[in-house]
């Protein structure tokens, strides 16, 4: 099976609505290597001294709004035409996190309706790039499938030909419209290819034997990439992200 999923099975995913859960707020000190809140209401925490970037295909759009914001006040709006012709295309937002082995990736996301996704959307990518500087390299993709009910299901993508997409877990990873959601990926590229990834702290994917960076330097992208929606144009929010050395979770103190 190439090292593919060990596919994890749980009685029920948690839906997390805000940050006022049960548990009392993570707080994750020094392992704490990135992260952004918006507050600043500029890209600006992603982009500075040539850390990030973003790319713009025609008639998308990455800004900083208050029409949505996880907490605090600000979040990222990326929006897609959502009309390309047979290609997937839309905006990513990335910021290059360094030299790192073994780290955990995460943002909250909001999808504000119920879109009909063809075929899919693109939401974070986890990729690498050369020391210094230059684009990023192929690599993991967080995907969202739509449902004829309504809601989307988690699945993961590899650009690498040998991997492609992964099966769907079981029970499939539900994402509700109009809600917030997190995210949140442990990659090791550089051991063993080991990717996990979480739905508002649940495992949903735990996947080895991975392709690996090509790059030194890993990546962490957000984005809006689909070939076509209804309605349209598609519209993405993502807030609180962060890079960090242990899991930052629902409940994490950024």
């Amino acid at each position: 099976m190439r090292g593919r999923a060990r596919l994890l099975r749980s009685a029920a995913l948690v839906v997390a609505l805000s940050t006022s859960a049960c548990s009392d707020p993570l707080a994750l000190g020094n392992d704490l290597v990135w992260t952004a809140d918006q507050e600043r209401g500029d890209l600006t925490q992603w982009t500075a001294d040539g850390s990030g970037d973003t790319h713009l295909p025609t008639d998308s759009s990455i800004e900083v709004s208050t029409e949505a914001a996880h907490r605090g006040t600000h979040a990222i709006k990326l929006v897609n035409p959502a009309a390309w012709d047979h290609q997937d295309e839309g905006p990513e937002l990335f910021h290059s996190a360094g030299v790192l082995d073994d780290a955990y990736y995460s943002a909250w996301f909001l999808l504000p309706e119920n879109y009909r996704l063809e075929p899919q959307l693109t939401l974070m990518r986890l990729r690498s790039r050369d020391a210094g500087g230059g684009e990023p390299l192929n690599g993991e993709e967080l995907q969202l499938r739509s449902l004829p009910v309504g809601g989307y299901v988690l699945q993961v993508f590899s650009n690498n030909a040998g991997f492609l997409l992964e099966p769907v877990a079981d029970p499939a990873p539900r994402i509700e419209a109009g809600r917030w959601f997190q995210l949140e990926a442990r990659y090791e590229p550089q051991s063993s290819g080991r990717l996990r990834v979480w739905l508002n702290d649940v495992l949903v994917y735990d996947l080895d034997g991975r392709p690996g960076a090509a790059g030194t330097e890993m990546v962490l992208g957000i984005c809006n990439v689909a070939e076509a929606a209804q309605p349209a144009p598609l519209v993405l929010f993502v807030d609180d992200a962060a890079v960090s050395l242990s899991r930052v979770s629902v409940s994490g103190q950024l």
